[in-house]
């Protein structure tokens, strides 16, 4: 079995927001995340029906206290650099030191079809990705910035509102991803590899074994930095059930993998409270994974598991 020296990192867990219906509904799903004992509530970027994340979570920032806010992930190629850290130097203020700023190079069509931007191939994305992390950094470290690069310009750019600290976020499933995301971020989230632009069936991108093979990537990449950085997975598919096998087989034709695959992939989690339990400690064990995302229609009765294995 695959180890990284994380593998003993705490458990943790979060929860992935769905659409928001009203503000009634999305001021409950943030109290209950934080009641619940979750350690995060992370929005994605869509423009679909969901809402804006970086207002949803200035909102969610006046109703909690402890929980770390964040997103999963911003696709930088819809906004400037520059523009992009005003907003979440602000988000800071109104929540110093709980964010967990999630930045991607965005990946479903229809996104940059709504937003009437064209989408480059995945390698000029992920390289505008890279320079535009930089540049949000450098901003969010030093009170100005000018940066002349390949993609983006900024010249003399305030870095304020001063930010305090923050943890950054990057993944995916794909190699050159994977390195850029260790070169820039604190927290490594893995998943299957998503460059055709559609919400296609994951198929082997799913499967355990190419998760070992994106945790030998980021060993072989990051080095001396393995111990600090956290690995983090977005879980897919949760079910609390009697008959886990019976699931998984449900689930076969849509993944595309056997139903033991199924069982086995590290975005599937199925099973009772105890089953669940060990197999996230046999997964820690295996990719160093300790931080797992469920997606917020499963935030109640995924909370067991939540009470049973946090910050052990």
């Amino acid at each position: 079995m695959t180890r990284t020296e994380s593998a003993d990192r705490p458990f943790r867990f979060g929860v992935y927001a769905g659409a928001t219906t009203d503000i009634q509904a999305w001021r409950h799903l943030v109290r209950r995340t934080e009641d619940t004992g979750y350690s995060s509530l992370l929005v994605p970027d869509h423009l679909d029906q969901r809402w804006g994340p970086l207002v949803s979570l200035a909102l969610a920032a006046a109703w909690t206290t402890r929980i770390a806010l964040g997103t999963l992930m911003l696709a930088v190629d819809l906004r400037r650099p520059a523009v992009l850290f005003k907003e979440l130097a602000t988000l800071d203020q109104a929540a110093p030191g709980r964010l967990e700023i999630g930045l991607g190079a965005g990946w479903l069509a229809t996104d940059f079809a709504s937003a009437g931007v064209r989408m480059d191939s995945p390698g000029t994305r992920i390289a505008r990705l890279d320079e535009a992390a930089r540049l949000i950094r450098d901003l969010w470290d030093n009170d100005r910035v000018t940066h002349r690069g390949e993609h983006f310009q900024a010249v003399d750019a305030f870095g304020a509102p001063r930010p305090g600290p923050a943890r950054w976020v990057m993944g995916g499933g794909g190699r050159r991803m994977l390195r850029t995301a260790v070169r820039h971020a604190d927290i490594i989230s893995l998943t299957a590899q998503l460059s055709s632009g559609r919400k296609d069936p994951l198929g082997a991108n799913a499967s355990a074994a190419r998760f070992d093979e994106r945790v030998a990537w980021i060993r072989e990449d990051a080095g001396d930095r393995l111990p600090d950085l956290e690995l983090q997975c977005l879980l897919t598919d949760v079910a609390v059930v009697g008959d886990s096998a019976g699931h998984a087989e449900r689930l076969s034709p849509a993944f595309g993998l056997s139903p033991a695959e199924v069982l086995e992939s590290p975005v599937v989690l199925a099973g009772g409270i105890g089953e669940m339990c060990e197999r996230l400690y046999e997964r820690r064990a295996r990719f160093g994974i300790g931080y797992w995302v469920v997606p917020a229609a499963r935030l109640e009765e995924f909370a067991p598991v939540v009470r049973r294995l946090a910050g052990t």
